[in-house]
């Protein structure tokens, strides 16, 4: 006698009483508000998922058939091809959307062999589970929309790169400057589309270290991890260097400063992730306020320095090759997001709108870069300094007010961005120590372990910073060794392997172009940026 099969079940949610913060649908307030939280611990999961154990490397990384890796058939179509609903027609999230949706279970096996283990580093990404074999999978669709992206995109592109663009038209002149500007903008935003082609094509790729373990395997994508350890300490370095640059103009004790800020970054490490979002709004909110103070700074005198009402000299062209090479990761900076891009794709309610928005993003962000680093080149000339805030602290010219304000800008910034920038470094130790929240969450013995490592971290992290002094000299070896690797030869060579069949000839040989010059520009920018002594 057979056994009756099992039901679909599905729990629908009670309706809750809607505020003006749900007015606007899928883009109301409250799911930006959502999309935004959700964003800032995306930076952090694909290097986390190097090192945990197994907990979601289990659930992606299964036994891939050729076909998927090489771009043929994928087991499970690419998500929300064609969208049903679009963006602005769609209920606020929450009451529209199933709470539970159960799968008829099959008399053959158990449901769900792997693992769920949620902390508060879980990413909030679309699960993908795998389901007895190799080719059932559960796919939950992303909730963020076009512009929730787009605006999650700019916030991560727009950041310290920029304040250090004024200094890079004064090494390569305006000619050069603005084609390696424009340059350097087009070419990323052709591979962070190539990388949601990518996910389109392999859906059951989340995650940039995903992506990388399918075209290199494990030691590979180890690899990669260690360029993006990489890339995290030095963007911690170039926040605590700019917060010393600021304030040594009031307080003179550089080495004083630079533990003031690691011990605030101590303590906050120990804050939980949903507080920190909240400093990362007030990081935008500082950088927004850096450009407003910067354009009001040129009209407030009349006279150069500082002034947009009278310029300063400035060049066509750069004074020598090696002030060109070096100019080449200041430009490329501004650019090191791709990291995020793989999980802000999946995270989209209609993927298929990911090159949209992404074309959109990096065309806000260039017109943005290119403003702040002509304002600063037309403002200063030859005499800007390696960041445009250094210039203006420095100014005597300009009212006492500037100076507070800047004061207060830069406070925030450094300590709004630092704890998200070293989370993932402290969550990929924990891991790797098995000292981590999920491991044992009740053991005292644990947690005091935890804060002991966090310390140690944050004296190392001390003793690096007090090794470094020019700002500009950092900006420009991560741009030329991380950025131009991570940004533009890793996807090139991800998207060449794995969407082979999709490549025509010309393509594949544009590419095979693109990857040759890339590494040129890396290793050219990298010796510029060691050898090249900077004179402010």
């Amino acid at each position: 006698m057979s056994l009756p099969s099992q039901q679909t079940s599905v729990k629908i949610p009670k309706e809750r009483r809607r505020s003006f913060m749900d007015y606007g649908g899928a883009n109301s307030f409250n799911n930006f508000a959502s999309s935004f939280s959700r964003a800032q611990q995306y930076s952090g999961s694909s290097l986390m998922e190097q090192f945990e154990d197994g907990r979601t490397a289990s659930v992606r990384r299964y036994s891939y058939s050729p076909s998927n890796l090489l771009g043929g058939e994928s087991s499970v179509s690419p998500l929300n091809e064609e969208a049903v609903v679009d963006d602005d027609l769609s209920r606020s999230g929450g009451s529209d959307r199933m709470e539970y949706f159960q799968f008829p279970q099959s008399s053959g096996g158990e449901v769900g062999d792997s693992e769920s283990v949620i902390d508060e580093l879980t990413p909030l990404v679309p699960t993908i589970s795998k389901q007895n074999s190799h080719k059932s999978f559960i796919l939950r669709m992303g909730s963020s929309t076009s512009p929730q992206t787009i605006f999650n995109s700019i916030n991560t592109l727009v950041g310290i790169g920029l304040l250090s663009i004024p200094f890079g038209f004064r090494l390569s002149g305006w000619v050069m400057g603005v084609l390696i500007l424009l340059g350097s903008a087009s070419s990323t935003n052709l591979t962070a589309r190539y990388l949601g082609r990518i996910l389109k094509h392999h859906p059951h790729l989340l995650t940039y270290g995903d992506i990388s373990f399918a075209y290199g395997g494990k030691f590979f994508s180890i690899l990669v991890t260690m360029f993006f350890v990489l890339d995290l300490i030095g963007a911690a370095l170039t926040l605590i260097l700019l917060f010393t640059d600021c304030f040594v103009v009031i307080w003179p004790h550089p080495a004083g400063l630079k533990i003031i800020i690691v011990s605030i970054v101590f303590f906050t490490s120990l804050l939980p992730l949903n507080i920190l979002s909240i400093f990362s709004l007030l990081g935008i909110l500082a950088t927004m306020g850096i450009i407003l103070v910067v354009v009001v700074c040129g009209f407030i005198i009349d006279k150069s320095p500082g002034s947009l009402l009278d310029f300063a000299p400035t060049a066509l062209f750069p004074a020598s090759a090696k002030n060109l090479l070096f100019s080449l990761g200041i430009f490329m900076m501004p650019w090191g997001g791709h990291p995020v891009f793989p999980e802000l794709y999946r995270d989209m309610r209609h993927p298929q709108k990911f090159s949209h928005a992404s074309n959109i993003s990096f065309s806000v962000t260039f017109m943005l870069d290119f403003a702040i680093g002509a304002t600063g080149y037309l403002m200063y000339g030859s005499e800007v300094n390696d960041s445009i805030i250094k210039s203006l602290m420095q100014n005597v010219n300009y009212p006492s007010w500037i100076n507070r304000a800047l004061c207060l800008i830069m406070g925030i910034l450094p300590i709004s961005k630092l704890p998200l920038v070293t989370r993932p470094i402290i969550s990929s130790y924990e891991n790797i120590l098995r000292i981590a929240p999920h491991y044992n969450q009740k053991s005292i013995s644990n947690k005091v372990l935890r804060v002991f490592a966090r310390f140690l971290f944050c004296c190392l992290l001390l003793l690096i910073a007090l090794l470094f002094t020019s700002f500009g000299k950092l900006m420009s070896f991560l741009g030329s060794a991380i950025c131009y690797t991570v940004c533009l030869t890793l996807p090139l060579l991800f998207y060449l392997k794995l969407n082979k069949l999709q490549i025509g000839t010309l393509e594949r040989n544009f590419i095979r172009a693109g990857i040759v010059v890339s590494i040129s520009c890396a290793v050219l920018g990298t010796y510029a940026s060691i050898s090249t002594e900077t004179t402010k």
